[in-house]
């Protein structure tokens, strides 16, 4: 068995011809819930330009939600390969692995980490543990289950002036607001509170770093590689920026993504290995975004890892970050599938012939 974390080496290929696209459809929140409840989820637009790009390379490819029918819709689409978009139902922490879960008991390949990295990676104090074990650059956390932890705030203010609150275990920057820096025990446990009564889970406590917020995409396995990387940066200059729910939905307005030209050359260095060293720390798998804030000293400090990155190609970090680089949409969701492929052990001959059709 080789370092791709499951894919002999040795054995025949099989070929694919059905593929089915696994999507959470995002909804208005329902009376009483949170604005963001389903802020993770994908609208149609987003899961038809998956759909419809990997149609393109010849596959035959059907829609498959994840809803309380997905166990006999997917039976009954029987696909031979899955590409993975769901972000999983509920609130847990957990919710990611769902289908991974699914895929790999009914034993069919599919694109994307496995369930085990997916439920580590979205908890955020989990994934900054183990990275930090393997000596990659993390910021201070600390998480906040009920009133006995909030005791600790005024040493944690004694230590750092400024502090981030947000749920220990969402993505998409659900409950992360632009008022989400805390200056005082007091405002920390107001901020504590909401995310305890908006979200039902823990709240991270994250020492707020000042300086540039750089994302960068990661594709491959074996040797993965960065498929690009870009700098986020607010329009307007302020004295504290979070790449906050506020800005994500107004980005037209309010967030300039600038290529990475922008980055210095030894810190661009710097930030793909770190990127890539995290990758493979947590095991992923085909592809991921690793979110980076530069510290005071300049120092890059790894914020988020995403294993499910949004797949956008308007609005999303990792298609945008690729495009900055010089690379097209298409070509990621092919870079994307062949890796799952040859990780599979799946012929990779289709993309052979788009690559002569084009």
């Amino acid at each position: 068995m080789n370092d791709d974390f499951g894919c002999e080496p040795d054995v025949p290929l099989r070929s694919v011809s059905k593929i089915s696209v696994v999507f959470n459809l995002k909804k208005s929140a329902g009376e009483g819930e949170p604005d963001d409840k389903y802020e993770e989820y994908d609208p149609l637009s987003t899961v038809e330009s998956v759909a419809e790009t990997i149609a393109s390379f010849g596959f035959s490819v059907s829609l498959c939600e994840q809803d309380e029918n997905f166990a006999s819709r997917l039976q009954n689409q029987s696909p031979e390969f899955v590409a993975n978009i769901a972000e999983g139902r509920g609130q847990g922490r957990g919710r990611e692995a769902q289908v991974p879960c699914a895929l790999e008991s009914a034993s069919i390949p599919f694109w994307g980490s496995d369930a085990v990295s997916m439920a580590m990676a979205l908890d955020k104090l989990l994934s900054c543990r183990a990275l930090a074990a393997e000596g990659i650059p993390v910021p201070f956390s600390a998480s906040f289950r009920g009133n006995e932890d909030l005791a600790s705030l005024p040493s944690l203010f004694g230590q750092f002036s400024r502090m981030v609150v947000k749920p220990r275990y969402e993505g998409s920057s659900k409950g992360i607001f632009s008022d989400s820096v805390a200056h005082s025990p007091l405002e920390a446990e107001k901020k504590i509170r909401r995310i305890w009564n908006r979200y039902d889970q823990p709240a991270l406590l994250e020492e707020y770093l000042p300086g540039d917020e750089i994302t960068v995409g990661i594709t491959g396995n074996g040797n993965p590689s960065v498929a690009g990387m870009m700098k986020i940066t607010p329009l307007q200059a302020r004295e504290e920026f979070l790449y906050s729910l506020e800005e994500k939905r107004n980005y037209l307005e309010r967030i300039r993504y600038e290529g990475p030209e922008t980055i210095p050359p030894a810190l661009r260095d710097q930030i793909g290995r770190c990127a890539v060293s995290a990758f493979s720390a947590l095991e992923l798998r085909d592809m991921a975004r690793v979110d980076f804030r530069l510290d005071s000293d300049g120092i890059p400090r790894i914020i988020d890892i995403n294993p499910l990155p949004g797949l956008s190609p308007l609005y999303s970090d990792l298609p945008i970050l690729h495009r900055l680089s010089g690379g097209t949409y298409a070509g990621l969701i092919r870079s994307i599938l062949m890796s799952a492929f040859r990780r599979c052990s799946l012929d990779c001959s289709p993309f052979a012939r788009e690559a002569d059709a084009s």
